[in-house]
C-alpha cells in the first residue's frame, strides 16, 4: 500500500461520526429493497433536453454550464435538475468525454484540471454533478452528502441513468463520445459506457466493478458508520455487502466497444483492490489494462499525464476497432 493511502487509513479510523457514510442509518428500507430487486435491470434510454448557458471564453478555452431534468423519477424533487460543466475550445473538437465524479468530489475543480489537459489533445469534456453532490445535496449542512444507505442507492443509479442520457445527447449532436472517471467516477463511467447502444470510448481510472470491494475489503470499510446501521455484526455486514455489490459491471454483458476500453490503476492502491479492477479487464474482453506504481491518492495527484493518456488512448483504440 502506498504511504499516502496508509496515512488515509490512519485518518479514516479517526473520522468523526457526523462525517462517516451512512451516519443516519438505512433510510427508506423499501427503497433499498427496490434497489436490490432492480439493480440488474436496464431501463430504456431516456432522451433529455439539454439547456446550454452562455459561454465564457478565456483565450481558446470555452466554458459553458448545462442543465437538464433527470430521467430518474425516484430522485427527490429537490435534486431533479442536473447540472454539468462543458469545457471545450473554439473550434469545437470532435471528441468529447464525460468525466464522472469520484466519491466526495462535490465540485468541478479536480476534474477541470484533467479537462484542461485534455484540450491540448483535442478532447472536450463534460463534467456532470451526481445526485446528492454539490448543488444537488439533499441537506446542505450535513457533513457527508450520503448519510443514508437509501441515498447511496439513488445516487449510483441516478448517476448512471443521467450519464446515459447525456452521452446519447452528445452522440446525437455528432460528437465522438467517451466516458471516464476516477474511482467511483470510473465505475459510473463503466456503467454508462456499457449500457448505451452506440460506440463510446471507455476509460476507467482506479475503478472497481462495484462499490463492494472498496467498502468491504478496501480502506473505506473503516469509514462506515456501523453503529448507525445496527453494529458491525455478521448480519449487518452481509446486508450492506449485498447493497454495495448489487450494482456490478460484471452483471452486464459487455458491448462490442468494450474491447477498445482502457483501464488504469495503481499497483499499491489501498482503497480499490487491484483484483476488482482486473475483474473488469477480464470481463471486457480485449480491453487494455495499464498499471502504474502508485496508490489511490498518488495516482490522481501525481500521474495526471497517465490519466489523460488513458482517456486519449481509449478514443484511438475505438477508432482502430471501427476500421
Amino acid at each position: 500500500m502506498h504511504w499516502l493511502d496508509r496515512a488515509a487509513e490512519l485518518s479514516a479510523v479517526r473520522t468523526p461520526p457526523n462525517k462517516r457514510p451512512f451516519n443516519l442509518g438505512w433510510g427508506d428500507r423499501e427503497l433499498v429493497q427496490w434497489y436490490l430487486d432492480n439493480a440488474h435491470s436496464v431501463p430504456p434510454l431516456a432522451d433529455v433536453e439539454v439547456r446550454v448557458r452562455p459561454a465564457r471564453r478565456s483565450g481558446t478555452t470555452v466554458v459553458r454550464d448545462l442543465e437538464f431534468e433527470t430521467p430518474f423519477e425516484r430522485l427527490p424533487a429537490s435534486m431533479g435538475l442536473v447540472r454539468a460543466r462543458w469545457i471545450s475550445t473554439h473550434p469545437e473538437p470532435e471528441r468529447l468525454v464525460l468525466l464522472h465524479a469520484a466519491w466526495n468530489d462535490e465540485d468541478y475543480r479536480t476534474r477541470s484540471r484533467i479537462a484542461r489537459d485534455l484540450l491540448a489533445r483535442g478532447i472536450a469534456s463534460v463534467l456532470p454533478q451526481h445526485p446528492f453532490y454539490g448543488d444537488r445535496r439533499r441537506v446542505k449542512y450535513l457533513e457527508t452528502p450520503v448519510p443514508l444507505v437509501s441515498d447511496f442507492c439513488l445516487m449510483g443509479r441516478g448517476g448512471v441513468l443521467e450519464g446515459r442520457s447525456l452521452a446519447a445527447h452528445f452522440h446525437r449532436e455528432g460528437y465522438q463520445v467517451g466516458v471516464s472517471g476516477y474511482s467511483m467516477g470510473g465505475n459510473i463511467a463503466g456503467f454508462v459506457g456499457s449500457l448505451v447502444d452506440f460506440p463510446v470510448a471507455m476509460s476507467a481510472i482506479a475503478a472497481a466493478y462495484s462499490a463492494g470491494p472498496p467498502f468491504m475489503t478496501g480502506l473505506l470499510r473503516k469509514t462506515i458508520a456501523w453503529d448507525a446501521l445496527g453494529g458491525e455484526t455478521e448480519a449487518i455486514v452481509d446486508r450492506i455487502s449485498q447493497v454495495l455489490h448489487a450494482g456490478s459491471l460484471l452483471n452486464h454483458a459487455p458491448p462490442p466497444h468494450a474491447a477498445a476500453a482502457v483501464l488504469l490503476a495503481g499497483t499499491r492502491d489501498g482503497f480499490v483492490p487491484t483484483s476488482s479492477t482486473q475483474a473488469i479487464h477480464r470481463h471486457w474482453k480485449g480491453s487494455k489494462m495499464d498499471w502504474v506504481n502508485a496508490g489511490h491518492a498518488s495516482l490522481l495527484l501525481t500521474k495526471r499525464d497517465r490519466i489523460v493518456g488513458a482517456i486519449e488512448e481509449a478514443f484511438d483504440r475505438l477508432d482502430a476497432l471501427a476500421v
